[in-house]
Formats: structure tokens, sequence, C-alpha cells
């Protein structure tokens, strides 16, 4: 998992490594699209398998849903910001599959390093500064997104736990915007679940903060939610 260093050193780090969503060609805005999870699930462990993204529109059908490994299926679930027509997305919710899971099903090039939850969130941040404006540029706050930091991400083990409401942006007494992500996490090859089902194996979850909000935070359109 990330420490609480600046979004700087963490996503130029993992550019360099090759963790990366698609890359930004326009100023025009990074947006959630129907392929977010699968780009989440290949920048959290590398992953070389090509994946098919379920989209959810009720929460109640994504918390049933489950990853499969072969063929490799995703799904994903966008929390909006209200419950407003046309409400900009908050928060997309990816159910994934783990590093050594994809590697034993489908050989150790599948998959790499698991470069947690928040360094999805530090891709993001990545994305959106490099797809803003110049205008937009000049509105920037924290100090034109050098005060992001990303979080510890939230693990568990447990759906439950996961799925309950949490704080997922704040700003500290330093005037810095701080992301949280929330995991849960089950490898495959964990001795303690070898006797679980399949589905319930080798599991990667996260919530991960939309791009669309974490421009409105970062131009001062919005201030974080607090958990409700």
């Amino acid at each position: 998992m990330a420490s609480n260093s600046s979004f700087s050193a963490l996503a130029v780090g993992l550019l360099l490594s090759g963790c990366s969503f698609a890359p930004v060609t326009s100023v025009a805005p990074a947006k959630t699209t129907d392929s977010f999870c699968i780009e989440a699930q290949a920048a959290i462990v590398s992953s070389k398998v090509q994946a098919r993204n379920e989209i959810h529109t009720d929460v109640a059908t994504f918390t049933k849903s489950k990853p499969v490994a072969r063929p490799l299926v995703t799904t994903q679930y966008v929390w909006p910001e209200s419950t407003a027509p046309n409400a900009t997305a908050m928060m997309v919710s990816c159910k994934m599959k783990t590093a050594d899971h994809l590697v034993s099903e489908y050989g150790p090039e599948a998959a790499g390093a698991d470069i947690g939850c928040s360094g999805v969130n530090a891709l993001t941040l990545q994305r959106v500064l490099a797809s803003m404006t110049p205008a937009e540029r000049r509105r920037l706050r924290f100090d034109g997104g050098k005060k992001v930091l990303m979080d510890p991400d939230i693990v568990t083990t447990m759906g439950p736990i996961w799925l309950e409401p949490y704080a997922m942006a704040r700003i500290d007494e330093s005037g810095h915007l701080r992301i949280q992500a929330k995991a849960m996490r089950n490898d495959w090859l964990d001795p303690r679940y070898l006797a679980a089902p399949p589905q319930f194996r080798g599991t990667r979850y996260c919530h991960l903060v939309a791009p669309e909000y974490l421009r409105r935070l970062l131009l001062g359109e919005v201030k974080p939610l607090s958990a409700s």
C-alpha cells in the first residue's frame, strides 16, 4: 500500500514502472467510462490479461456480483454525488482479481506487483491533472495538485465491511487534500481460504475516487463529503 507521500513521487514511480491507465491524448476532461475497472485491474497488478467489464446500475446486483478469472471479468458500480438526475460520479467501485489468481490461471507473466487501490487513485490524479486546460490549471487548489496525499488503503477481508460507508476525501489541518481508498483482498493462495468456494477467493475490490469528482475537488467546485 502507498504511504502518506505526495502524488508526484508516487505517480511518477508508477508510470516509470509501466503501471498506468491509457495515456491522455487531449485536454478533454478525464471521465469515468465503462472500461474504468478494466483499466483499474490492469493498473493495480500490472495485469496483461484482457478483461471484460460488467456494468451494474443497481447496487443490490453489484453487491451480489463476483469477478471471474477465466475469462477475466471485472464488475463496476458508480456512486453519484447525489440522487439528482445526471449527478456527477463521485466514487467507482471495482471488483477485480488478485495477482496470484491471475498468475495461477494464466502463468507468471499475467500479473505483477500490487500497487494498492491508493496507487490506482494516484494514477487517476495524474490523468485528471494532465487533462486540465491552462485556465483550469490557474484555478487549481492544493498548490496545483502538489498538496494531494494518498492515504493508506482501508483494507478488509469481508465484503459487508467493504460496503460500509466511509469518508473517501478530506482536507486536513495543513490544507492538504487527502484521498483514501477502501479495499478488500483475499489472495487466491492464502491458506486461510483454500477451503472456501472459488468465487470468494482471489478477490481484489476497490472503492476508488471518480475522475469527475476529483477534478471538482481540485477546482474547488465541491467540498469533500462525509460518510453517511
